[in-house]
C-alpha cells in the first residue's frame, strides 16, 4: 500500500486550482478582446451642434482688476458686449456679456471693434472648476471655501459691425 503524505496533495490541489483560475482568466479576456474586436466599426463624425444665439451691444475693453467679473473673465484685459438694460439668458459681466474667441474668431479681433455697436453670434459657455497651480497662489473663494470658477461668457462665431 501507498502511503501519500495529505499535505503534499493539498499543496498541490492549491496550485493546480490557482493555475486554472490564471488560464480561465487570460483565455475569457483574449476570447472578450477577439469578440470586440470584431464589432464593426463605423466611423462617426461628431458635430458640434451650436444653437446660436444672437446678441446686440457696444463692445467694450475692459481691464483687469481684482473684482469677481475680472476673476470669471481670465487673467488680463478682456471684452464686454454692452446690451445695456436688455434681458439676455445669462449675464456674466455687469454690462452684458464678457466675449469668448472661437475657432471662427480670435480673441485679439475684439480689438477692432471697440467702441462699436455689434452684432454677435454665438453660444453661452459656464464657468469652469478653478484648480490652483500652487499651494500659495491667491484667488477668491466661494463660501464653500473652493476657488470661484472661471471662464463664463458668450463663445463668439460670428460678428458685423451695425453702426
Amino acid at each position: 500500500m501507498i502511503q501519500v503524505n495529505l499535505a503534499t496533495w493539498r499543496v498541490f490541489y492549491i496550485v493546480l486550482s490557482v493555475f486554472v483560475a490564471i488560464i480561465s482568466g487570460i483565455s475569457g479576456y483574449l476570447l472578450t478582446k477577439s469578440k470586440l474586436s470584431q464589432i464593426p466599426s463605423i466611423p462617426m463624425q461628431v458635430q458640434e451642434s451650436h444653437s446660436l444665439v444672437s446678441l446686440t451691444g457696444r463692445v467694450i475693453e475692459k481691464p483687469w482688476n481684482k473684482t469677481t467679473e475680472s476673476w470669471i473673465a481670465g487673467g488680463g484685459n478682456y471684452y464686454v458686449l454692452d446690451v445695456g438694460d436688455l434681458e439676455i439668458e445669462k449675464r456674466s459681466a455687469e454690462e452684458g456679456v464678457i466675449l469668448r474667441d472661437s475657432k471662427a474668431i480670435a480673441f485679439e479681433s475684439f480689438a477692432e471693434y471697440v467702441g462699436k455697436k455689434v452684432e454677435i453670434k454665438g453660444e453661452y459657455v459656464d464657468s469652469k472648476p478653478y484648480q490652483p497651480k500652487s499651494a500659495y497662489e491667491s484667488y477668491p473663494m466661494g463660501m464653500d471655501g473652493r476657488p470661484l470658477p472661471r471662464g463664463a461668457g458668450f463663445k463668439v462665431y460670428e460678428i458685423r459691425i451695425l453702426d
